[in-house]
């Protein structure tokens, strides 16, 4: 599975997000470890400061995630935007389960199912993800996702939505520096150019305070790199961890 997860994240550099909505970007390239006793709320908040309207637009989320053992962990997470009509509007609720179904010294490797149910008018989803996670060196690591979904309910498009993401960081002493990529290629029903596809990188940072403190912030920007993408997408969160660790 090691090799696979790598011949796929060479292959996604080679060829270059979160949704063809061009809805703002709040999703994250999340890991796939477990800590038995995590509970952990975090603040989300993406902007994109000139979309193709010449607006700003703004997408808020809230995740609370508690873990069940050292194997499942589940999340809550509710997001909300500013659209034409309002400075805030309900975009929609969403639970997730998280299994992490590998760990050895340089590899972990985990699957998380997502069921979204979306504001009024449109479609719930439902979404399967498979996650890896790759640690070169004492400072050095990388993560590869895949992300396939499916719309379901009243008005539901038929195909499947296939995105992956990646990233790579250095751990300093000063917090983890690094770059990402969000990917969306569309529903498997059409049959889309790369422009017409969502795709966009950028660097982060996330910065941890204390050991014992449980707060820690990320900040970083994305740029689009297809026509379809937002030119510029701004990014900030906040996390409070209450026990079994910070993760990013």
């Amino acid at each position: 599975m090691q090799r696979c997860s790598l011949f796929l994240l060479a292959l996604i550099v080679g060829l270059g997000t979160n949704s063809l909505s061009f809805a703002q970007n709040t999703g994250g390239v999340f890991p796939p470890t477990v800590n038995e006793g995590h509970r952990s709320f975090q603040y989300r908040i993406t902007v994109d400061p000139d979309n193709a309207a010449g607006e700003t637009r703004v997408a808020q989320r809230l995740h609370y995630q508690q873990a069940i053992n050292d194997d499942f962990m589940w999340r809550i997470l509710g997001q909300g935007r500013r659209t034409a009509n309002s400075d805030f509007d309900f975009d929609f609720l969403q639970a997730e389960l998280f299994w992490q179904t590998a760990q050895r010294e340089n590899y972990q490797g985990g699957v998380r199912f997502d069921a979204r149910l979306s504001d009024a008018g449109r479609p719930g989803q439902l979404g399967f993800n498979w996650i890896n996670q790759f640690k070169w060196n004492q400072s050095w690591n990388a993560r590869f996702l895949t992300l396939l979904s499916a719309q379901v309910g009243s008005g539901a498009a038929d195909g499947v939505v296939f995105q992956t993401r990646a990233n790579i960081w250095k751990t300093t002493q000063v917090g983890n520096f690094g770059v990402e990529l969000f990917n969306n290629y569309g529903n498997t029903q059409d049959s889309l150019s790369f422009d017409e596809q969502n795709h966009s990188v950028g660097p982060f940072y996330v910065r941890k305070f204390g050991k014992k403190s449980g707060w820690s912030v990320f900040a970083g920007t994305l740029f689009g790199i297809s026509d379809a993408a937002a030119d510029t997408e701004l990014r900030f969160w906040v996390t409070k961890t209450f026990s079994g660790g910070i993760k990013k």
